[in-house]
């Protein structure tokens, strides 16, 4: 008859058994689809963002990083390196510079500003609670950053940022050789970060204001709050003191060191010796400003921070500031303790695991707790039933040899005690 025609004559026989096996196979086949997703979204769970606001007791302050334009002494430059350069990163400087008897960080040292030559006044609620430091940078020469020492328990303009700096310039003529006229980049970021003017790593999470010289100018701020949720496929830090943009700094000053094997005074972390002739200094310089004019992003292996700030400008005033010296005015406060959160969370957890292999098994398969321990029943007596069989009979063999000494034991206990009690009966009756 063959194959074919037995299975043939089997469909004929009971064709809905044949639709049962069909619907059964295919409802398994979509069970194990979906438990492979449960288990996938399991180890790596799909993320939801969630926003909302949040008033604090205490509000943390930004860092303000000042840099002051022009950021160089022209004058001094020219001197330095023996011709005209008005910046160092014109080929002139570097034509005759005498690199055996300056050194470069000694000319980039004399060539910009110290801190007595940038700060008249400054405070946050007093000059106690903020702290600064200087950082090197070769477009914006040396700028000054000032840090919060504590959070703010009040939010206004007397409680806020206060900061008066002076210039050197005070003729409004100079400003048509200057791209952004004669004053100050202001850049206001997170207390955590370091402040880099590698463009693409720095616009960022950075706000930045200009302010011209003789002007007063009053910034309120806003903040948002990022928290991140490191996933299998992207990793982020929450190392303490941890900053994505000095990391990537210092990456692409390894890779410009490596290309032309010399360093320069604003690369303090490079392990490479300073450029030492015209040639180097100037591919030095050509290298690192194809990448500061460059808007692509330079690949660097940074991890991004868990949690980071943002923080939001709004103008409140600019206006002229009546001084007779060079001087600018400006004020940086909050007017609320307001905060926009913004948090990334797991939105797959084993509850809700729990509740798709249950939906997943009862509606496809038809299955529920006591039917699944029935099956688990009839899987222990298949794959175990030998074993089970096996002590059954030995057990049954043990019955077997002890049970004639007990039946004996308990016979003889048996006699004894119907003998007496009917010995004690004989004894009681009445004779007719």
């Amino acid at each position: 008859m063959g194959y074919w025609g037995e299975l043939r004559a089997w469909v004929l026989r009971d064709p809905a058994k044949l639709i049962r096996y069909l619907v059964l196979f295919v409802c398994s086949i979509i069970v194990i689809v979906q438990l492979y997703e449960c288990f996938s979204k399991l180890t790596d769970p799909p993320i939801s963002t969630h926003s909302y606001y949040n008033v604090n007791q205490t509000i943390e302050m930004p860092a303000i990083t000042l840099c002051r334009e022009p950021p160089y002494r022209a004058e001094v430059l020219s001197n330095l390196s023996r011709g005209n350069c008005p910046h160092p990163r014109f080929a002139t400087c570097w034509q005759n510079y005498p690199y055996d008897e300056l050194p470069l960080d000694e000319f980039f040292e004399r060539s910009t500003y110290e801190f007595n030559e940038t700060f008249f006044s400054y405070g946050l609620d007093g000059k106690e609670n903020v702290e600064i430091d200087s950082s090197l940078h070769f477009n914006m020469g040396r700028c000054f950053t000032v840090r919060p020492l504590k959070s703010m328990n009040r939010v206004s303009k007397p409680v806020g940022y206060s900061l008066m700096m002076e210039h050197d310039m005070v003729a409004s003529t100079s400003d048509v050789d200057y791209l952004a006229g004669v004053g100050w980049h202001i850049f206001i970021h997170d207390k955590r970060e370091n402040f880099t003017e590698i463009n693409m790593k720095g616009s960022g999470r950075v706000e930045y204001v200009f302010a011209s010289i003789n002007e007063e100018l009053e910034i309120k701020l806003q903040t948002q709050f990022f928290s991140n949720v490191e996933t299998r496929m992207e990793s982020c830090s929450r190392q303490e003191g941890y900053s994505d943009l000095k990391c990537g700094e210092i990456c692409i000053w390894q890779d410009l060191a490596d290309e032309v094997n010399c360093s320069g005074p604003w690369m303090p972390d490079i392990d490479h010796e300073p450029c030492n002739n015209n040639e180097s200094m100037r591919d030095l310089v050509l290298s690192y400003k194809l990448v500061y004019d460059s808007v692509d992003d330079y690949e660097c292996d940074c991890l991004q921070p868990c949690e980071s700030r943002i923080y939001t400008t709004y103008i409140q005033s600019r206006k002229e500031f009546l001084q007779p010296e060079p001087r600018t005015l400006l004020y940086i406060y909050y007017t609320t303790k307001l905060i926009s959160m913004i948090e990334e969370r797991p939105s797959y957890d084993t509850t809700q695991f729990i509740a798709d292999v249950g939906g997943s098994l009862g509606f496809l398969l038809g299955l529920s707790v006591l039917g699944i321990i029935g099956i688990l029943e009839h899987l222990t007596l298949f794959f175990c039933g030998d074993c089970i069989r096996r002590l059954q009979l030995k057990n049954e063999k043990h019955n077997s040899t002890e049970s004639p000494e007990d039946t004996e034991s308990h016979t003889t206990d048996e006699t004894v005690d119907i003998t007496n009690v009917y010995t004690v009966e004989g004894a009681d009756l009445d004779k007719y």
